[in-house]
């Protein structure tokens, strides 16, 4: 255990085997939280759950979850209760990028973007809250994205999606102060993950793309996994205590500058 900001508490924390998600996973658990995965990718779940195991920090449950579907992400729910009793944060983090501009955006692709990305996060509220209520939890944090901020270019359903979780989290910490929850996002810029590698490969020309993406950040790099977990790790805790409706944007200085 680090400092033990998480101690003993019971988190669910979605989109947790990959990038952020799976970095979160690990310093929430180093910090002592109980963390209950919630993910479509059951095999990359159960092994990090085994990783963490053999760490021996904290403690790790998976429950296979595609958060698009609203009985998948109600019984994460009752499976995190029925496992451990109680929950005290709720970290929505699952998401997808699929670019395109308006005319190129498939109706599917529309769909799926906000099927993950609002609609994934508004499910785990609807049915996390009353079990944070009951337990008497504090907290909710959300992934958003410096896109959610600004515009981008071929990314009108991404922007979207992560523009409109910013302001249903504002929503929510409105109706949630009355029960002591506070609800907060996370707004990475560009970080090394799986999802943005995908993205690269299938370009024509990856390093062109890469460099483009790369080009308005002033740190003139990506970020690691690790940094935008140790800010979701702020929020998760108590060293955030005075701090609901907020975004924290954690871009490299991307958004600081007409740079996008």
């Amino acid at each position: 255990m680090l400092s033990g900001k998480l101690h003993d508490k019971v988190v669910i924390l979605t989109g947790g085997t990959s990038g952020i998600g799976r970095a979160s996973v690990k310093l929430f658990c180093q910090e002592g939280a109980k963390v209950v995965i919630g993910a479509r990718n059951e095999k990359a779940g159960e092994a990090l759950v085994k990783e963490v195991q053999e760490e021996g920090n904290g403690e790790a449950f998976f429950v296979k979850t595609d958060v698009s579907i609203p009985k998948q992400v109600e019984n994460l729910v009752k499976q995190t209760v029925e496992h451990f009793g109680r929950v005290d944060v709720l970290f929505g983090n699952a998401g997808i990028l699929l670019t395109g501009t308006a005319p190129d955006t498939s109706l599917e692709t529309w769909q799926r973007t906000i099927d993950i990305n609002l609609s994934g996060n508004f499910y785990l509220a609807k049915y996390g809250i009353p079990a944070l209520i009951k337990s008497n939890g504090k907290v909710i944090v959300f992934t958003a994205s410096e896109l959610g901020t600004v515009g981008a270019s071929e990314d009108v359903a991404y922007c979207a999606s992560k523009g409109g979780l910013i302001n249903m989290m504002r929503a929510i910490a409105i109706d949630s102060a009355q029960y002591g929850i506070r609800v907060n996002c996370v707004a990475p810029g560009p970080v090394e993950t799986p999802m943005l590698r995908i993205w690269f490969d299938e370009a024509d020309n990856p390093q062109e793309l890469e460099d483009i993406q790369k080009e308005p950040v002033l740190l003139k790099r990506f970020a690691d996994p690790k940094e935008i977990a140790e800010v979701a790790l702020f929020l998760a805790s108590d060293s955030s205590s005075y701090m609901t409706g907020s975004v924290v944007v954690a871009d490299g200085g991307a958004t600081a500058w007409y740079g996008l």
